[in-house]
């Protein structure tokens, strides 16, 4: 489950990278355009618009393996390690409840902007709003991952809890 969890992180550090470097040249191209030739190319502002929409959603499936997310740590701070465990299960299947909502939702509204085109290129707006659910496909799946992740943990807790307490007693006597 890790070398699942590992290349997905490598190939969305590949697109997220890819993105950003298509980003940077789209606003080079921008900037240098206008402000060397004074020529303004209308599409390059409209363009990295939508690299950098499509950059944030990657991003956050990043942080989401990474549990890098916001997070309020009074509680687990307070909790023994399985019940940390438990609670990682809870909030990534929280997370994974929201995320196939969002992705239906967002699909239905990515399919109604088909019938709109963007101001400046000649693409639909519905390959824009995209993003959402593509996104939050892929945070569904780091949260299911990580729900293995702790869940495989947990149960190696118990099984070593259960090996250790013979163990334990023979040391007392």
């Amino acid at each position: 489950m890790k070398n699942i969890i590992r290349k997905m992180e490598l190939i969305e550090k590949y697109i997220s990278v890819s993105l950003f470097i298509a980003m940077l040249l789209v606003l080079t191209v921008q900037i240098v355009s206008r402000y060397f030739f004074s020529i303004a190319i209308p599409w390059t502002e409209e363009l990295s618009r939508w690299l950098y929409i499509y950059i944030i959603f990657v991003g956050a499936s990043e942080a989401v393996s990474r549990r890098d997310h916001i997070a309020i740590d009074i509680v687990p701070n307070r909790l023994s390690e399985s019940a940390n465990y438990v609670l990682d299960i809870m909030i990534h299947l929280v997370f994974a409840a929201t995320s196939v909502v969002i992705i239906y939702r967002g699909y239905l509204f990515a399919q109604r902007m088909d019938r709109l085109g963007s101001i400046t290129m000649d693409v639909q707006m519905s390959v824009l709003y995209m993003a959402v659910p593509l996104g939050f496909t892929l945070i569904l799946i780091k949260s299911l991952l990580n729900v293995g992740t702790s869940f495989v943990a947990l149960q190696d807790m118990r099984v070593n809890k259960k090996q250790l307490t013979p163990l334990m007693k023979t040391a007392d006597k």
